[in-house]
């Protein structure tokens, strides 16, 4: 039986997560790459050096098997053969995505909120495409590198950290932060993210800088998910804890400095993965998903389920005014696509999870609607689909969107029963009138879909970039659709040097 990203899936995971919110801490020689470019195995990085060395490890995991298995390689491969169209030669800069991609064989795993973070860039320039990959030297990996086996275990199932592996100032465990989930550009700083903790800032070339400050004198801590002004620039960003039910923004004004933060109390600690901005508000969509240490004692997940509580919905203005909250029934958020006011509305897309480690079931693509005056909600369905990992075009966050690009699955892959996560079909939705267009990759498996402007002014006018995987074949290649004729024909299929692993999030960095 087939299983598509379901709410389980993710409940279960993140409920894994959530007693590690606050705890957790020059090209050299080159070769032939099998499928044409060249390939460089070399550079620094902090930790141990490169990993030139494939991963023998296995596991029964399926999210440790097939695509979603680790790969060890960090390469440079230039001058990628294109096996189908040609790449816009006026694309310049940087199509990355980051995912966990665990160096050694886990002692306990749970996807998709474990792992080390690895990033895979596909560098375009003058109709040229050039590849690399780097872990994110996050200092748990170097404790591990340094041990030359896993030291942390996974959220789910934490073990005592052996204290004889530790150097003084080392993160003592027994979790880690794997900085694998996105990576953002703000400011001129490339951030590599996890959940609600520190992050990682990057170079353009993938080498890892440090925990990043923002400018103050200490790492900040920023969610997986942070929205950009599109009046100021200045980034928006969530952080909570399962210590305390205190939810805390951050304004990092356009020049990458933190100019101020505030919070919101909530009932009860609660996950919020993400979040909505818009021209003047904050909107923060809390289901009933509350830590309980109680819980977590007795051996069952932090992450309970309170579906009595409603979902609490607060519309938080940006002007220092008090906020309004609005109560629906229980319902559940992993990811918006966009937010926006029109007329005296807020309107909302997002995937709706109808309950938080329930049965499988499906998470469509919903809008939600707030009437601020009379303080009224409508929630409609834009898409009857299983679906995750929405996008837009990022040039019209927080201002109204029309079109919304998100991966499916269809009965064109051929593999039986794939793990959750698995997609082979990316829709684009219009959200004023219903209809969608679709690409099917048959049985190729994709996963979220990337928005690269073309330069106009249409909302769809540019492309999509994707990783795209053939399971017979065993290879990877980045693809470039048409966000205005997703149907057509790629614009571009570019062949990987190596297996490029299922992911979760990333972006277009355009070279400055």
């Amino acid at each position: 039986m087939r299983r598509d990203m379901t709410r389980r899936d993710f409940g279960l995971a993140a409920g894994a997560a959530a007693a590690a919110l606050s705890l957790g801490g020059p090209a050299s020689a080159e070769g032939q790459v099998a499928g044409g470019g060249q390939v460089a195995r070399g550079g620094q990085v902090i930790g141990e050096g490169l990993v030139t060395a494939d991963i023998t490890w296995t596991s029964d995991d399926p999210h440790l098997s097939g695509n979603f298995a680790s790969i060890g390689p960090e390469i440079e491969a230039r001058d990628l053969p294109v096996i189908f169209g040609r790449i816009p030669p006026e694309l310049s800069g940087a199509y990355m995505r980051n995912g966990p991609n665990p160096l050694f064989k886990p002692l306990s795993y749970f996807y998709p909120m474990d792992g080390d973070g690895m990033i895979h860039a596909v560098y375009l320039d003058n109709g040229k495409a050039r590849y690399r990959n780097r872990f994110v030297a996050t200092a748990s990996l170097a404790v591990e590198k340094r041990a030359n086996q896993a030291v942390y275990g996974s959220f789910a199932h934490p073990v005592p950290v052996d204290p004889t592996l530790l150097r003084p100032g080392d993160n003592p465990g027994p979790f880690k932060n794997g900085a694998f989930i996105n990576i953002l550009q703000h400011g001129g700083h490339l951030l590599a993210l996890n959940e609600a903790t520190t992050c990682y800032e990057m170079t353009m070339e993938l080498d890892t800088i440090g925990e990043w400050t923002a400018g103050t004198g200490a790492p900040i801590s920023l969610g997986a998910h942070n929205r950009k002004h599109p009046r100021t620039g200045s980034l928006f960003a969530l952080a909570y804890t399962w210590r305390n039910p205190v939810v805390q923004f951050h304004e990092i004004d356009a020049s990458a400095k933190l100019v101020r933060s505030f919070s919101l109390t909530m009932s009860e600690p609660t996950m919020i993965h993400d979040f909505i901005l818009t021209e003047r508000y904050i909107v923060l969509v809390a289901g009933p998903v509350v830590f309980d240490v109680q819980a977590a004692q007795s051996g069952q997940s932090m992450l309970q389920w309170r579906p009595s509580m409603g979902t609490r919905i607060a519309v938080v203005p940006l002007d220092g005014g008090d906020p309004v909250w609005l109560q629906a029934d229980p319902f559940f958020v992993f990811h918006f696509a966009n937010g926006f006011e029109r007329g005296g509305d807020i309107v909302i897309d997002y995937v709706r999870h109808h309950d938080f480690g329930g049965p499988a079931g499906t998470t469509p693509l919903h809008r939600l609607e707030i009437d601020l005056a009379s303080r009224r909600i409508r929630d409609t369905a834009l898409a009857a689909l299983t679906v995750e990992f929405p996008r837009i075009n990022e040039a019209r966050e927080a201002l109204r969107s029309r079109y919304v690009y998100v991966p499916t699955l269809s009965d064109s892959l051929r593999i039986p029963s794939p793990p959750s996560a698995t997609f082979n079909t990316l829709l684009k939705v219009d959200t004023e009138t219903g209809e969608s267009a679709r690409h099917d990759f048959g049985n190729h498996i994709v996963g979220e879909a990337v928005f690269v402007p073309r330069g106009g002014q249409g909302e769809d006018d540019g492309y999509l970039a994707i990783f795209s995987y053939d399971p017979v074949a065993q290879t990877s290649d980045f693809v470039l659709l048409d966000a205005a004729r997703v149907d057509s024909e790629p614009v571009a299929v570019v062949r990987l040097p190596q297996r490029v692993p299922q992911g979760l999030h990333g972006n277009w960095i355009p070279r400055s």
